[in-house]
């Protein structure tokens, strides 16, 4: 708490996390609609989407009339708020689109950190504290997939395992297409924490506590899990901050080459998607119809998580080490 900009940084980090997991329903319930409801009338004449704090008619009084067109809005029609503004040219609320989107953002950082863990640690111990073969095939595979451009990995195995595993979810709690891409980043980032476990149990195996373990006949997996695997928190938890803004940056990445969350699922990085298109189908730039409000909310998003989780890190690295500041 002495680190004030990282104290800072973890308020701000409990706010996005906050707003993100329950921000979405509670404003939906405030504001009287939620983040899939259409507005036509939040959209111009040129598809221009209406900037922050504006008032759009409410939905009911949408009307069609006989050549497709859309009715005006009389006088004393009731109108809901846009705290940001719509999101496109179909009239969504940019607000609850925005917190709804942190929640699968911040799923796919954590899930992907998750699996790294439970992929890289076990290899880690195992290697760092037999060493030999053991340490040789796991040194191997680690240096295999390393040598490999990590977005072009990721982008086979998720096109590939697409069918079967995007559709996986969990209703209210994991949005379809967050299993799949967090599971794909996970599994090709777990060398992170693996070589990060490997190298301090090497340094930790001779050590005299683990000696005196020997000597009173305990066992290499009560050594291992009682007594090298606690002083792996620390590095893991400073790890692990990092790796969460890593992987939120890295959805955003796959989302522009299409291979990342399905546009039906909301994310940071499908909503610059749906504003500036993917590679395969980028959007043309209308000056009449554009509005930077689009790209500012998403990108600011992304920058405070990220900026946080990294000075959160850096303080927990700071009150974990106090002898290396």
């Amino acid at each position: 708490m002495r680190d004030r900009t990282s104290a800072a940084a973890a308020i701000a980090l409990l706010i996005v996390v906050v707003a993100s997991l329950a921000g979405g329903p509670i404003a939906s319930s405030a504001l009287g609609h939620n983040g899939t409801d259409l507005f036509p009338y939040a959209v111009n004449a040129n598809l221009k989407p209406v900037g922050p704090w504006a008032h759009i008619p409410d939905l009911n009084v949408a009307r069609s009339l006989p050549d497709n067109t859309i009715a005006p809005p009389s006088k004393g029609t009731k109108r809901t708020l846009f705290i940001l503004g719509a999101d496109s040219n179909v009239g969504r609320d940019e607000f609850i689109i925005l917190l709804d989107s942190g929640k699968a953002s911040l799923e796919v950082g954590l899930g992907g950190v998750l699996v790294a863990i439970l992929v890289g640690v076990p290899l880690g111990l195992l290697a760092g504290y037999f060493g030999r073969w053991i340490d040789a095939i796991v040194s191997r595979l680690t240096e295999l997939v390393m040598a490999f451009p990590l977005i072009l990995l990721l982008v086979l195995v998720s096109v590939r395992l697409r069918p079967t595993l995007e559709p996986i979810s969990i209703r209210h709690v994991l949005p379809p297409g967050v299993f799949l891409v967090a599971l794909t980043i996970g599994l090709f980032t777990a060398f992170y924490p693996l070589r990060l476990v490997r190298a301090q149990i090497k340094l930790l195996r001779n050590a005299e506590f683990v000696e005196a373990e020997r000597m009173i006949g305990a066992s290499d997996w009560r050594i291992i899990f009682r007594h090298l695997l606690p002083h792996l928190l620390p590095t893991l938890l400073v790890w692990g901050a990092v790796a969460v803004g890593t992987n939120i940056l890295l959805e955003v990445g796959l989302s522009f080459i299409g291979a990342g969350v399905p546009l039906t699922t909301p994310t940071w990085g499908s909503m610059l998607v749906t504003t500036w298109g993917s590679i395969y189908a980028p959007r043309q730039y209308n000056a009449s119809a554009f509005t930077p409000w689009l790209t500012i909310f998403p990108t600011l998003a992304i920058m405070i998580s990220v900026v946080s989780l990294n000075q959160v890190a850096e303080g927990a690295r700071r009150a974990l080490a106090p002898r290396e500041t």
